[in-house]
């Protein structure tokens, strides 16, 4: 089934505002698509360990069992997001997301991104979500993460902030954290950073 979604916010944009809202900006409003070489080896474990993955038979194998998707596309209407789940386990009382990372650092965004496809997958699959995972690719360990009202409501706030920003076409203020700003692929366009 085709779905028009280029209206839609994807979900790795409000991952990116939470890590740093310049990034979102350089990728919305002046539609810059630059990626680092930490990101695409990141990105390259990410497939390599998928596809040992997909030769289990079970997806979370000491949690739970199912039938494993991989790289599925969900969308949601009434939040107007997209976004593309790592795995989903479609199991006998719910459904399970599992997003990998290359990373046992949380930067403050998995839960943003969880809950983002947690309502993408809610209203496509009319099931409930009922488990969400970062599966961490060094570790090799399954992480639970769990969503509240807050976090629906934080990304609610995203979400509402970033059209706002595009709509004004404002540039929002660097990061606190300026350590992030070293290995950033949009660092030259900050002039203000030092």
């Amino acid at each position: 089934m085709l779905v028009e979604t280029d209206f839609y916010l994807r979900i790795n944009e409000l991952k990116n505002f939470v890590y740093c809202p310049r990034t979102t900006f350089y990728e919305l409003c002046l539609h810059l698509n630059l990626t680092t070489a930490s990101a695409e080896m990141g990105q390259e474990a990410e497939r390599e360990v998928k596809e040992k993955l997909r030769r289990r038979k079970q997806a979370l194998h000491t949690v739970v069992e199912g039938e494993r998707r991989f790289d599925v596309t969900v969308f949601s209407h009434k939040h107007r997001l997209v976004g593309k789940i790592d795995e989903l386990v479609l199991a006998a009382d719910g459904i399970h997301i599992v997003e990998y990372k290359d990373t046992p650092t949380d930067y403050g965004y998995w839960k943003m991104q969880l809950m983002g496809y947690r309502l993408c997958v809610e209203e496509s699959y009319e099931r409930p979500v009922v488990g969400c995972w970062v599966y961490i690719i060094p570790e090799k360990r399954y992480q639970p993460i769990t969503l509240s009202k807050r976090d629906m409501k934080k990304l609610e706030d995203t979400r509402q902030f970033i059209l706002q920003m595009i709509e004004a076409e404002r540039c929002p203020p660097p990061v606190k954290q300026r350590g992030k700003c070293y290995s950033c692929q949009y660092r030259r366009f900050c002039n203000d950073i030092e």
